[in-house]
């Protein structure tokens, strides 16, 4: 029987990954499923993209979901001419994404820095914290036209050919959630068309959801907030909390957030083993310690000017 492994946010952290890869030891025909946000705010993005590459040349079934951290790098390789095949997603979900990958605190100058791009490193390219987003957006779009931001074509290949969102072993895998009028309904094909016909970017960005339990009976697999950020969006995280204060990945109200913030000083990456029938008894977790050291923005105090 095949084994199917899904696991949270990676966020650049390559030799965390490698960790994790060498634990799982996935063979052919088993299925590596990533909820999105493979770039930025880790040091290596290149080595994440590099060794998912590797495991699908090994015959390992890869399914990644489109984080907002992917919308932002293909929006932004679009813009800068790269060979992107882009007519797979809905035209809504890249809306204002070039405008927010030049945002420094979305962190993903990390990524263009991992490829040997040294553009990343310009303080003019960038928005701080003081500038607005679309005007500066405006000021430097006619420089973009010379920058060398080009990613490998194999790796442009792979975020192409990520998904919105899947469905499998009764789970909803999605990035990040789906808005609350959406998540009530009780189909759960119904409630993910109706998101993407209204706006994809939810799928990739949408908070409003968490502590809200679903209407259909899937469970929803998803990353994007690092479970120690919870407490900005739901009163009460002890669920996820030991008695170590320590946060993990578990099932509650219908859902799983994977995102363990491995980028950060304390984080780590969470995959779950999930059996052929979706029982959540059987589900199996394995949570590797971040080994990656934490990314410095020699430009981070810009952001605080």
């Amino acid at each position: 029987m095949s084994r199917f492994v899904a696991v949270g946010d990676i966020h650049g952290c390559s030799q965390t990954l490698a960790k994790l890869l060498e634990i799982l030891d996935l063979g052919p025909g088993d299925t590596f499923l990533s909820t999105g946000d493979l770039s930025s705010k880790g040091e290596d993005s290149q080595g994440v993209h590099t060794q998912l590459l590797s495991l699908e040349e090994r015959g390992v079934n890869l399914i990644v979901l489109l984080g907002n951290h992917e919308v932002m790098l293909l929006a932004m390789q679009r813009m800068v001419g790269a060979n992107v095949d882009l007519t797979a997603f809905p035209a809504s979900i890249f809306r204002g994404a070039a405008v927010s990958f030049l945002m420094r605190s979305n962190e993903t100058w990390a990524t263009l820095k991992s490829y040997g791009l040294e553009s990343a490193e310009d303080p003019g390219l960038w928005a701080f914290r003081s500038d607005d987003p679309e005007r500066h957006f405006e000021k430097v779009s006619q420089r973009l036209n010379s920058v060398e931001w080009k990613l490998p074509q194999s790796h442009l290949d792979l975020l192409c050919r990520c998904k919105t969102h899947h469905i499998e072993r009764n789970c909803l895998f999605v990035h990040s959630g789906i808005q609350p009028a959406h998540i009530r309904m009780h189909d759960v094909h119904r409630a993910v068309d109706a998101q993407l016909e209204e706006d994809a970017r939810a799928l990739c960005w949408n908070r409003d959801w968490l502590g809200q339990t679903p209407g259909f009976p899937e469970l929803i697999v998803h990353g994007h907030t690092p479970l120690c950020y919870l407490h900005s969006w739901i009163s009460d995280t002890s669920p996820w909390r030991d008695d170590d204060l320590v946060f993990k990945s578990i099932v509650h109200n219908g859902a799983l957030n994977l995102d363990s913030g491995v980028f950060l000083e304390s984080g780590h990456l969470t995959a779950v083993e999930i059996p052929e029938n979706g029982c959540l008894s059987e589900f199996r977790f394995i949570r590797v310690l971040r080994i990656d050291p934490v990314t410095k923005d020699r430009l981070w105090h810009l952001n605080y000017m």
